[in-house]
């Protein structure tokens, strides 16, 4: 086994001046074409993302509500009836004398 001495002290890997001045050039391209693509705020992020929440919900609550079967609803006449006929063709004192009628005995037969 070798020494540690006999190793010598040069870094096992050498870089060219060239491979690293392209290698920074690149860096910075990229950090400053982040910064270009990150210039919309973060609240217009939120912003967007909250109308996009709003819309999704409003579509939601209109599709149901349009989609949703309606119940069927029945008209029907409404016919007189007898009795109806009878009080309406009363009088003032011959309704008031109504409260006090009486039947006082119901035959048995």
């Amino acid at each position: 086994m070798k020494e540690f001495e006999h190793i010598g002290k040069k870094m096992p890997y050498a870089e060219s001046e060239d491979y690293l001045d392209e290698m920074i050039a690149n860096a910075t391209e990229k950090a400053i074409g982040s910064q270009v693509n990150q210039q919309r705020p973060n609240y217009l992020r939120i912003a967007s993302f909250a109308a996009i929440a709003v819309a999704a919900s409003l579509l939601l609550v209109v599709g149901w509500t349009w989609l949703k079967p309606q119940p069927e609803t029945f008209v029907t006449e409404q016919m007189e009836s007898p009795v109806d006929e009878f009080l309406d063709g009363l009088t003032d004192e011959e309704v008031q004398l109504l409260a006090y009628y009486e039947i006082e005995d119901i035959p048995e037969y």
